[in-house]
C-alpha cells in the first residue's frame, strides 16, 4: 500500500511540474545552432529569430518575458569538433556566464547577469602597449619612457538588470560594471621602494523597450553606452610619478521590427549600428623623461540592416533572412609638430545568410539545423607623409561575423546542427558535432577526442 502511494505520489509530482512549470529552451547554444553570426553587437545572434532568452544580452526589456528564470552557459566545444587546438577551437563561442531574474510582482522583475563582458576594454589597454591589428598594422607602444606594464584582462563582470511590464509594452534598463587590478611594492636594501599599479574597468548602461503593436506586429529596440579605462601607474618613492592611461566609449544601437503577414509567416527587417573611439593619454611624466611625442586614436564603426522573416507551425520554426553589413577600423597617429600618418581596415558584406531550422519532434526533444555565410571583401588602406598603399581582398564573410575562434583562414561559411531538451521546467540546449552523426555519441566511449556536444546552455523556468 505504502509503495502505490510513494508511486502515484512521484507520478502526480512529474505531472504537476510538467503542468506548472513548463521550460523555455534558448539562449546562446541555440541560437549558434540556428545560423546565429555576430552582428556588431558582441553576440552570436540570428537577427531574425525573434523570441529567445539569450536577447536579453542585447534588450533589458526582454526580462519581462522571462521573469523566475534562471540559466547557465556552459560553453564547451567547437562545433565542428575541432580539437586540434585545445583552449581555442574547443573554447566554443566565447566563455561562460550566467544569469537569473526573479519577479517582484506582476510588473517588476529584478534580475543579474554574471560574467559577461561585451566591452572593448581589452584593445583599449592595448593603446598603451602597443599591439598588431590584422589589416591596420602594429600599434607604436605609446609609453616610450619605460616599459609597460602588462594590463590585466577584466576578470570580474557584473549587470543588474530591471524590466517593466506596462501590458502593450515591456521596458528594460541595466547597469553594468567590471575591472581587474594588480597592485605591486617591492622595497630594496637602502630604503628605496616602487609601487606600481595596472588596472581596467568597464561601466556600462543599457536601455530597451518591447512594444505589443496588435495584430501579431511587435517592435523592440535597444540602446548601450560603455566607458572602458585601462592604467599603467609606476610610483618610485625618489619622485617623478609616472602615469599613463587609455579610455574608450561605445556606443551601440539595434531595431527590429515584426509584421504578421499570416498565421504562419512574418516579416522580419532589423538595423544595428555601433561604434567605438579610444585614444591613450600621458597623465604624469616620469623622472628623466620627455612627453610622449605623439597622439594617437582609433575609432571603429560597424552597420548591419537585413530583411527576412519567420516560419511557424505547431511543431517547426524556421527563421532566416539576408543582410548587409559593414565595419571599418582607423588609426590615427599624428607626431608633435608633423604631419600624421592614418591606417585603415573596411569589411563589407552582401548578402550575409543567417538561416536557421527547428523541430519538436516529442514535447521534450527538438532538433536544430543552421546556416551561416557571408560574400565580403576587405580593403586595407595605409597613408603618411611618405606616400599611401591600399590592398583589396575577397573573403567569406565580414568582419563584424567573426565567431569565437573561427575566423576567414580556417573557414568557409558554417553549417550548424543542434539539440534542444526540455523537462517540466529545465531546458537543455546544445549545438551537436557533425562528428557524432558518424561515429556514435562520444559521451558514450567514443576512441577519438571529439566532443558530441559543442556550446551547452541549460535553463529553469521556475515562474
Amino acid at each position: 500500500m505504502m509503495k502505490r502511494l510513494a508511486t502515484t505520489a512521484i507520478v502526480l509530482a512529474i505531472v504537476s511540474s510538467n503542468v506548472l512549470s513548463q521550460a523555455k529552451n534558448g539562449g546562446i547554444a541555440r541560437q549558434i545552432a540556428m545560423g546565429g553570426s555576430n552582428v556588431g553587437t558582441s553576440l552570436v545572434l540570428n537577427p531574425f529569430l525573434m523570441d529567445d532568452p539569450a536577447l536579453m544580452y542585447l534588450n533589458p526589456a526582454y526580462q519581462a518575458m522571462y521573469k523566475d528564470y534562471g540559466w547557465l552557459n556552459v560553453a564547451g566545444g567547437a562545433l565542428n569538433g575541432n580539437s586540434a587546438t585545445p583552449g581555442v577551437s574547443d573554447n566554443g563561442y566565447g566563455h561562460q556566464h550566467a544569469g537569473i531574474s526573479f519577479a517582484l510582482n506582476n510588473e517588476w522583475a529584478l534580475g543579474m547577469i554574471l560574467s559577461y563582458d561585451p566591452s572593448f576594454a581589452g584593445p583599449v589597454a592595448t593603446l598603451l602597449s602597443g599591439a598588431t591589428i590584422p589589416g591596420v598594422g602594429t600599434l607604436p607602444a605609446f609609453i616610450t619612457s619605460r616599459t609597460p606594464q602588462a594590463i590585466p584582462g577584466i576578470a570580474n563582470t557584473w549587470e543588474l538588470v530591471t524590466s517593466y511590464d506596462a501590458g502593450e509594452m515591456d521596458l528594460g534598463f541595466a547597469f553594468m560594471y567590471g575591472s581587474s587590478n594588480r597592485e605591486t611594492k617591492t622595497a630594496a636594501t637602502g630604503g628605496t621602494s616602487t609601487e606600481t599599479e595596472a588596472s581596467s574597468s568597464v561601466m556600462g548602461f543599457r536601455g530597451g523597450i518591447n512594444m505589443d503593436l496588435g495584430s501579431g506586429n511587435s517592435f523592440d529596440a535597444s540602446a548601450a553606452f560603455r566607458l572602458d579605462k585601462a592604467t599603467d601607474d609606476v610610483k618610485p618613492s625618489t619622485g617623478g610619478t609616472s602615469e599613463y592611461s587609455a579610455t574608450g566609449t561605445e556606443i551601440q544601437i539595434t531595431a527590429r521590427l515584426k509584421c504578421k503577414v499570416s498565421n504562419k509567416f512574418s516579416f522580419v527587417p532589423y538595423a544595428a549600428f555601433s561604434s567605438v573611439s579610444a585614444e591613450p593619454k600621458e597623465d604624469a611624466i616620469p623622472t628623466g623623461g620627455t612627453p610622449v611625442a605623439f597622439s594617437e586614436k582609433l575609432t571603429g564603426t560597424a552597420i548591419a540592416a537585413g530583411v527576412g522573416g519567420e516560419f511557424r507551425t505547431p511543431t517547426f520554426y524556421l527563421a532566416g533572412g539576408l543582410s548587409f553589413q559593414t565595419a571599418s577600423l582607423k588609426l590615427e597617429t599624428t607626431p608633435t609638430g608633423a604631419p600624421g600618418s592614418t591606417a585603415k581596415l573596411t569589411y563589407t558584406a552582401l548578402p550575409v545568410f543567417n538561416i536557421g531550422g527547428e523541430w519538436w519532434f516529442t514535447d521534450w526533444l527538438a532538433g536544430r539545423s543552421g546556416y551561416y555565410r557571408a560574400l565580403a571583401s576587405a580593403k586595407s588602406e595605409t597613408s603618411s607623409p611618405t606616400g599611401s598603399s591600399e590592398t583589396k581582398l575577397t573573403i567569406p564573410h565580414s568582419w563584424i561575423a567573426n565567431i569565437g575562434a573561427l575566423g576567414p583562414s580556417n573557414y568557409d561559411g558554417l553549417v550548424t546542427l543542434g539539440v534542444g531538451f526540455a523537462f517540466g521546467g529545465f531546458a537543455l540546449d546544445a549545438t551537436v558535432s557533425e562528428e557524432a552523426l558518424r561515429r556514435g555519441l562520444g559521451l558514450i566511449g567514443s576512441q577519438d577526442n571529439i566532443n558530441t556536444f559543442g556550446y551547452i546552455t541549460t535553463s529553469y523556468n521556475f515562474e
